[in-house]
C-alpha cells in the first residue's frame, strides 16, 4: 500500500480540522471495517486521498497519492489562539 500512496501521515491524538490545500475532491466514498472507518476522496486529476479513523483509540491515518499532507499542530501549542490542529490535505 505504501507504493500506491507515497504520502502518509499518522496523526497523534488531538482534535483536528481537515481542509483542502488546493482543489477539493470531486467524489467521496465511506466504508468501515472492525478496526477503522475510511473516507476515500477522489480528485479531478485522478488522485486519491484517504482518511482512516481507528475506533480503538480515535487516531487518524492519512494516505495520499497527490502530494504532501501538512499538519499545523495547534493542539500542542499552549499559545495558539485555536486549540484545534489543522490538517491540510493535498
Amino acid at each position: 500500500m505504501t507504493d500506491r500512496y507515497p504520502h502518509e501521515l499518522k496523526l497523534p491524538l488531538a482534535p483536528y480540522r481537515f481542509v483542502w490545500r488546493d482543489e477539493p475532491a470531486v467524489g467521496a466514498e465511506k466504508s468501515a471495517t472492525a478496526q477503522y472507518t475510511e473516507e476515500r476522496y477522489t480528485h479531478a486529476d485522478g488522485g486519491t486521498t484517504i482518511i482512516r479513523e481507528y475506533g480503538a483509540d480515535g487516531s487518524f491515518h492519512i494516505l495520499s497519492d497527490r502530494g504532501e499532507i501538512e499538519l499545523i499542530d495547534n493542539a500542542q501549542d499552549p499559545y495558539a489562539p485555536d486549540p484545534v490542529s489543522v490538517v491540510r490535505l493535498p
